[in-house]
């Protein structure tokens, strides 16, 4: 315990900012932010194998893998209507404890979920990715590095590992999004330039830093996502609820999120960010919504940037999904 709380005191040390640093975001944000992640900010290459392919209620469901950097293997499904239409995709990312299965289960909603290797089920939304492709998107459900069948080793080891190797555990999960996105560019069935990512909690602020350094994800819906300000979050919230995967070395001498997110405006933006949610304090969510939102007016582009702050704590409700589905309709389908 004593070892994790110095390891956690030395990020504290590197993401801190002192009086004199400078907020103000300088530079190409998203070369900025892929210098940050230790990742090229070109569009990376993918071989994708097809291990099977399925028609259910109406549904194609394609068995997916491709590999990593550094030889790790991504394993994925790929679910669309059964028809002849160009499609806009959406990259489904799941939380801790969820997976590729999770996401694509036959049943919608809340439910109970066994994660491999654990010893009793836990609840959490069932089967949002299919739920999607249901009303008219190509989705892509992958299963992410550190969790679920692709662990060990877990998030914090990985983390550990590619930190004193120049690299980064949020760069490199973020590559394997891009990798996803790179592939569905190349499908004759998906609408060129209609593509989103969304997700939850751990899935959530992947996807945004996804969206913020890849400039073909149009649209990015971050549900609990811990997205707000890792300011505020170290300031007033509860810096031990995220991993090591969450912290990204000298990110605050740069900018924060919304810095970045201001920076690139206005490209669709939702949170789904709970009152509650002790994953990204009130505060900072707030703090979000004051920078972002006149980059937003500036490109008279208010209707695209939706910030919902519901009562609740952090929890993937029926009510967040269908503001998602909305958001995604309205993002893609209006482009």
């Amino acid at each position: 315990m004593k070892g994790v709380c110095l390891a956690f005191a030395l990020l504290t040390t590197l993401l801190l900012p002192s009086a004199a640093d400078s907020r103000q975001l300088t530079g190409d944000p998203r070369r900025v932010m892929s210098d940050l992640l230790k990742i090229s900010p070109d569009p990376p290459d993918v071989v994708v194998e097809v291990a099977g392919r399925r028609s259910e209620d109406g549904l194609i469901v394609e068995d997916l893998a491709w590999t990593s950097l550094d030889g790790q293997r991504v394993s994925a499904f790929l679910i669309r209507p059964d028809d002849q239409r160009r499609l806009p995709a959406v990259v489904c990312l799941h939380g801790t404890g969820g997976s590729r299965e999770s996401e694509t289960t036959r049943e919608y909603g809340p439910g109970e979920w066994t994660t491999p290797g654990a010893g009793k089920p836990h609840t959490r939304m069932l089967g949002w990715a299919r739920e999607l492709a249901r009303r008219g998107f190509a989705t892509v459900a992958l299963t992410q590095r550190g969790l679920d069948r692709r662990a060990p080793p877990d998030t914090n080891d990985q983390a550990k590992d590619l930190l004193v190797r120049g690299r980064t555990l949020m760069g490199a999960i973020v590559h394997e999004i891009r990798q996803a996105v790179t592939y569905l560019e190349r499908r004759d069935d998906i609408a060129r330039g209609r593509i989103a990512v969304a997700g939850m909690s751990f899935g959530g602020i992947t996807a945004f830093y996804t969206w913020l350094v890849d400039a073909r994800v149009w649209a990015l819906a971050s549900i609990c996502g811990g997205v707000g300000s890792v300011d505020a979050l170290l300031r007033t919230g509860r810096p031990a609820y995220h991993g090591f995967y969450w912290w990204i070395p000298g990110m605050l001498a740069r900018g924060d999120q919304a810095d970045f997110a201001a920076a690139i405006a206005p490209r669709p933006l939702m949170l789904w960010a709970p009152r509650s949610d002790v994953g990204m304090p009130k505060e900072g969510v707030d703090r979000f919504a004051a920078i972002v939102r006149p980059a937003y007016a500036r490109h008279r582009a208010e209707a695209r940037l939706v910030i919902h702050q519901p009562d609740g704590e952090h929890e993937f409700t029926p009510e967040a999904f269908d503001a998602m589905a909305s958001f995604l309709e309205s993002s893609l389908r209006n482009r």
